[in-house]
């Protein structure tokens, strides 16, 4: 028997009116696909939570979300018909603070097309390997800087240094680390990277166990090269470099012209 609106109306009979639902779960329907939540949600204005796991629904689901007055958090792991083609969709819906998309077909490519979710404070998803996907990852996290990451069920830990490089790429800063019970060195480097997980290394340091590293200096003077017949141009990043750092809550200090970063 084909699910309609004439089967969903057997089912749950006459609706009543509830206009506005605080946790509104329909995960013990395990038949639920577009038409069923389209008879449910008939009434239905506003949702604070809505929980979608493991049912059929499919991305025509999520458009009908999208034209309610405000659902500000959305369950739909499992529900394996979702993908990237409803991410317009999602762009749509109001008030949106918790994203689950566990399990689903929506990737990281996906994410990375979401706008004007500014509200969104954890977006829970899978992926097949993170190291894969760091650049993504690391621009999703300067399109939601204070959003939590929740991937294959671990919280996303952004690698400071990492998250720098990639915020200031087009900047030819200079390098230099400060290794616990040694000498703070005196030659710079030109780049600084994360070789493997938990070591700095720098064009002339290391590679360092982060736990052996003090601090990150760095010289926040850029000296730009604009061609074979002009000057080299020094353009100052002190003020963008510790805004940034503040924002970050990253424990950091300036120091004679340099910026440390503290491990």
């Amino acid at each position: 028997m084909p699910r309609n609106k004439k089967y969903w109306s057997q089912r749950f009979g006459q609706l009543t009116s509830v206009e506005y639902h605080h946790h509104f779960d329909l995960r013990p329907i395990s038949d639920l696909d577009d038409e069923g939540l389209a008879y449910l949600l008939s009434p239905v204005k506003g949702i604070n939570m809505l929980d979608l796991n493991e049912t059929e629904i499919t991305n025509a689901s999520i458009k009908l979300i999208s034209n309610l007055e405000y659902v500000h958090e959305l369950r739909i792991k499992g529900c394996t018909d979702i993908d990237n083609d409803c991410i317009d969709d999602l762009n749509k819906i109001v008030g949106l603070t918790i994203l689950h998309v566990k399990n689903t077909g929506i990737t990281i490519d996906g994410l990375l097309r979401l706008k004007g979710q500014q509200h969104l404070k954890k977006i829970l998803f899978s992926v097949d390997d993170t190291e894969l996907i760091q650049e993504k990852l690391l621009q999703l996290r300067t399109m939601y800087p204070y959003c939590d990451f929740i991937i294959n069920g671990t919280i996303y830990q952004t690698d400071m240094i990492s998250y720098f490089n990639f915020i200031f790429r087009d900047k030819q800063l200079k390098y230099k680390l400060k290794i616990k019970n040694e000498p703070l060195v005196n030659f710079w480097s030109n780049w600084i990277t994360l070789p493997s997980q938990h070591y700095y290394e720098t064009e002339n340091q290391g590679p360092y166990p982060i736990k052996d590293i003090e601090w990150v200096e760095i010289d926040p003077i850029e000296k730009r090269q604009l061609g074979r017949l002009v000057d080299t141009r020094s353009i100052d990043h002190s003020t963008e470099i510790t805004s940034w750092l503040e924002q970050q809550l990253a424990y950091s200090m300036e120091v004679d012209g340099l910026i440390r970063i503290y491990l």
